[in-house]
């Protein structure tokens, strides 16, 4: 029996109030992954969440099928893969982006929106819904407190090639540190035939800085050939 419903566990009623829940669980996750435009979004977290609830309560099911005719069985062995299997998934939504790594989060996200899959596919609905509860706090919530709290700043490599013989590398470095970026480990590499230098500059970027404007100030420094940021 379902212990909040009082309806038989594989009834076709709590067969569809499992389920139902595990996607509006998925809906409202992958919602707040969506607005951020992330691979794994709304669509995603929904069906991960409904097939973790349909492994679940068929991971109940056959047990209990197995137990009637007096067959020792585990109803936790098949929801327990869920958990592992789940993190190749999670692995395909992070990806790299120059320096940086995007998508934990939603790696993070669609690893736990399994559980909360599992939860109400057991009919854990408090435990479940709470955990979704908390999960879109942190999502949303916490979101925009690291934007008040935290910097956020990304690893970039500026890439300027340039006349050495009317312009220094420390002029340029100079402009760069003047829009408060932190540089760190700079590469100078001189060509002696066309009597040109490019600087190569590891640097953290603050995500809201206008690039185009470090390019002009960059450009009016003058004997600029080339400027590439990745």
């Amino acid at each position: 029996m379902d212990f909040v419903f009082k309806f038989d566990v594989f009834s076709p009623l709590t067969i569809f109030i499992r389920l139902s829940l595990a996607m509006l669980a998925g809906f409202l996750i992958g919602l707040d992954r969506e607005r951020h435009s992330q691979p794994a979004g709304l669509r995603t977290h929904m069906v991960i969440a409904l097939g973790a609830a349909l492994i679940m309560m068929l991971s109940m099911g056959i047990p209990s099928e197995h137990l009637a005719k007096g067959y020792n069985a585990d109803p936790g062995r098949l929801a327990a893969q869920v958990i592992s299997g789940i993190g190749f998934l999670g692995a395909g939504a992070i990806f790299r982006f120059g320096f940086n790594v995007k998508g934990l989060t939603t790696a993070a996200s669609i690893w736990t929106t399994s559980g909360i899959g599992l939860c109400f596919g057991a009919g854990y609905y408090f435990l479940g819904g709470v955990s979704t509860v908390f999960l879109i706090i942190i999502l949303y919530v916490f979101n925009k407190i690291e934007d008040l709290i935290i910097e956020r700043r990304d690893w970039r490599v500026i890439t300027v090639d340039f006349d050495s013989k009317n312009l220094s590398g420390s002029n340029i470095l100079a402009v760069i540190k003047s829009y408060g970026i932190t540089v760190k480990q700079p590469s100078v590499i001189e060509n002696l035939e066309t009597k040109s230098t490019e600087i190569m500059i590891n640097c953290r970027i603050d995500e809201d800085l206008e690039l185009r404007n470090l390019f002009d100030s960059i450009k009016a420094l003058g004997h600029i050939k080339t400027i590439r940021i990745d």
